[in-house]
């Protein structure tokens, strides 16, 4: 990252005034905010706005975040945001999204993984953030988020599956976003998830996050990570994010419109002009033909240089299952112990 041409009240100017300078980073630990040049068509372009955004070519600068928040932005919160199991063709729909006129879409800004951490937190010891100060650093990156290259465009948000328990707190606000929960059934969540050893890596990762959520409501009773298998890890994550989106549903119903995936690639036409118009978008039919004979039906959402269509992913998932059976039924069978004791009644999907 090449160092910046101006000082620190020129970067807090920037951020008040150019939608290019992009709050990447946010450090709880010492109060500091990474500022970062990004390019609109980086962001247009990026699956994932976390450190695979960075080229290394960019200015930056770490910020205090007492004077981040000083800065003066207008109050305003992203006009959507996605919500998803993980896995669950969250980047394909975001990425087809991004082909509407009118729509500009970030996919998983990193900034609001702390936040995420620190909501959990809230209120115990190992928050970081005092809860005024949580308050107004959340404000702030909605503010900042719903920032676009173009005037009168609408800043959709997908967030990682890890940032799906804010969303009850993104809709308490003055200005709440039209919000997508998408999400595949369980058993297909768990062959998805236990295929390859760096996915196996991200469940356990992830588990560490989302078991404080199940601690919310089930306190000693919830189950110790340390005694669960792989196949439970993920399970957990999958319920962990049914009571993300049953929160959400309590706190907005109106606002919530639910997808299971499938039915999405069964239907993409009237799907897409359906969340178009849930997101507030002006979107002509023709807009939506446009954007799905884009190549993104036709290529891995994550990465456009590898081909990969509908039936690609129903093979991975029957080999998936196939394979890891016996794994797949021991996530089942925990996932249906955990399910009773858990506040999901407004959950969009229940353990098959």
């Amino acid at each position: 990252m090449t160092t910046p041409n101006f000082d620190l009240d020129g970067w807090l100017d920037g951020l008040a005034r150019d939608p290019t300078v992009f709050a990447h980073q946010l450090d709880t630990i010492d109060r500091r905010l990474l500022l970062v040049h990004l390019a609109p068509e980086q962001v247009r372009d990026a699956a994932f706005l976390d450190e695979r955004v960075l080229t290394g070519n960019e200015a930056g600068a770490w910020v205090p975040l007492v004077r981040a928040l000083e800065t003066p932005l207008p109050a305003s919160t992203p006009r959507g945001v996605i919500l998803h199991c993980g896995h669950a063709g969250s980047t394909l729909v975001a990425r087809l999204l991004g082909e509407l006129p009118g729509a500009w879409v970030l996919r998983e800004p990193v900034i609001l993984h702390p936040l995420a951490s620190e909501a959990r937190m809230a209120g115990t010891p190992p928050a970081r953030l005092r809860p005024e100060e949580f308050a107004a650093t959340l404000a702030f990156s909605q503010a900042v988020l719903a920032r676009t290259p173009v005037p009168g465009q609408a800043a959709i948000v997908k967030h990682t599956s890890l940032t799906a328990n804010l969303a009850p707190r993104l809709l308490a606000g003055p200005r709440p976003p039209a919000i997508l929960c998408l999400w595949i059934p369980l058993a297909d969540y768990l062959a998805a998830l236990l295929r390859q050893p760096g996915l196996r890596h991200g469940v356990r990762l992830a588990a560490g996050e989302w078991i404080h959520d199940i601690v919310s409501v089930m306190g000693r009773d919830a189950p110790m990570l340390g005694e669960l298998e792989d196949g439970e890890l993920a399970a957990l994550n999958w319920c962990a994010a049914q009571l993300a989106f049953a929160r959400a549903r309590a706190t907005a119903g109106a606002r919530i419109l639910g997808w299971r995936f499938d039915d999405f690639l069964a239907e993409p036409e009237s799907r897409l002009q359906e969340l178009a118009g849930h997101l507030g978008l002006s979107t002509a039919a023709s807009d939506v033909h446009r954007a799905l004979s884009s190549q993104w039906l036709r290529r891995y959402a994550k990465d456009p240089r590898y081909p990969f269509d509908i039936g690609a992913r129903q093979q991975e998932l029957a080999a998936a299952r196939q394979l890891y059976s016996a794994e797949i039924r021991r996530g089942i069978a925990f996932a249906r112990r955990l399910w009773p004791l858990l506040p999901v009644d407004n959950a969009f999907d229940h353990p098959a």
